[in-house]
């Protein structure tokens, strides 16, 4: 479910991805049961509970125990820093700064998500992204408006630049985390356990260890697990495979679950600003994700026609048997060498090249439908459509 060794359809991918969403909203309430813990404190031992994971989650999903040894030092520096920055930051902050004000720095996230993915190759901002993104944004304003907080002072504008910095953090890695699909999520564990590693070292020279009760052992094992673990490996695997500007969008709905499961287990009033909130922010997240429910098949965009008398796309459209798959596979590729050749001016095939690249992602999806029939006799059906 994690690794990537099988094939997983970008809407599974991305109903993975928001049940990590899902998860997350826990954090807010087990946040309450550990506020007698320093932050640093907090975040280590949640990180410690979130490595310890690892083992299980290796066996599930058959990855190496060293896969995350064989990454570049990059993408060490990259998930670990944005790991231990975003948590670090946020439970530091979040017990000294406005609480109204915090919550919507904290939703600015989501919209940086949805934003900043238009500029990642392949990805493509329409406008369901943006206003499932917009009503959102505005279902979690009504949340966590408050209208009594009074000034902010030097110390609260201090804790918000924390939490700006956070999401600004978050915000950045789920974007660049897109253009890593090398990487597992299950190399995460690893991850965890050099965070926890760093934040011990913080916590010791900063804070002052304070014993933590039974509750408080618990609701700090659960941060680990759930929030802080698992919501992780499946934020990040959404990420990877799934529709990121649906997943940016569908995130607004964890403060709303977040709030509703304080009220829940605190007693407190489930009020009607509530009702519309939520309401705004799963609407908001059924229009962001709106690509997500038409027919299932592999889309690639329309290519203006070239100077070709035929185009590779309308050769791949026109493969009918294993004999003319082999043949306009074999035309492709030669195709691609021969270009590839050409060091006196390259770029004097872009427009071409665009239209073999595609041609090549059908093929592969072909090959790969049928070697997954297992059946000798299963004939190709190319299943690639052309869209504006």
């Amino acid at each position: 479910m994690i690794t990537t060794p099988k094939r997983v359809g970008r809407l599974t991918a991305s109903l993975i991805g928001a049940v990590g969403v899902i998860l997350w909203a826990t954090e807010t309430m087990l946040v309450t049961l550990t506020t007698s813990i320093p932050p640093l404190q907090t975040v280590a031992l949640a990180f410690m509970f979130s490595a310890a994971m690892s083992p299980a989650v290796w066996l599930l999903t058959g990855s190496h125990p060293l896969e995350a040894f064989r990454q570049p030092i990059r993408v060490w520096v990259f998930t670990v820093v944005s790991l231990v920055g975003y948590h670090s930051c946020i439970y530091y902050a979040t017990q000294q700064a406005p609480p109204a004000a915090a919550a919507l720095l904290q939703s600015t996230t989501p919209l940086m998500i949805v934003l900043g993915s238009a500029f990642l190759p392949g990805e493509r901002l329409r406008w369901w992204h943006v206003v499932g993104a917009l009503l959102g944004f505005v279902g979690v304003t009504m949340l966590v408006e408050t209208g009594g907080e009074g000034a902010s002072t030097g110390s609260s504008f201090f804790y918000l630049a924390l939490i700006g910095v956070a999401a600004g953090l978050w915000g950045l890695y789920s974007v660049i985390a897109r253009t890593l699909p090398d990487v597992p999520s299950s190399t995460l564990g690893v991850f965890y356990a050099a965070s926890a590693v760093i934040t011990f070292a913080a916590h010791f020279l900063l804070e002052t260890w304070v014993p933590p009760q039974p509750i408080e052992w618990f609701a700090v094992a659960a941060l680990g697990i759930f929030p802080m673990g698992l919501a992780i490996y499946f934020w990040d695997f959404g990420l990877k495979r799934g529709d990121i500007q649906a997943l940016g969008a569908f995130s607004y709905v964890e403060p709303f679950i977040g709030a509703v499961l304080v009220a829940v287990f605190t007693g407190a009033a489930l009020s009607l600003s509530l009702f519309w909130s939520g309401l705004l922010v799963v609407t908001g997240a059924v229009i962001a994700s709106a690509g997500l429910w038409k027919k299932s098949q592999t889309t690639f965009p329309a290519i203006a026609s070239s100077a070709l008398p035929e185009t590779w796309l309308t050769s791949v459209s026109t493969i009918a048997s294993r004999t003319d798959l082999l043949d306009v596979t074999n035309r492709v590729v030669t195709r691609l060498v021969l270009i590839g050749r050409d060091y006196d001016n390259p770029r004097s095939h872009d427009r071409e090249m665009k239209e073999l690249l595609f041609a090549l992602g059908c093929l592969v999806q072909i090959w790969d439908e049928l070697e997954s029939e297992h059946d000798d006799n299963a004939q190709p059906s190319p299943s690639c459509t052309l869209v504006a």
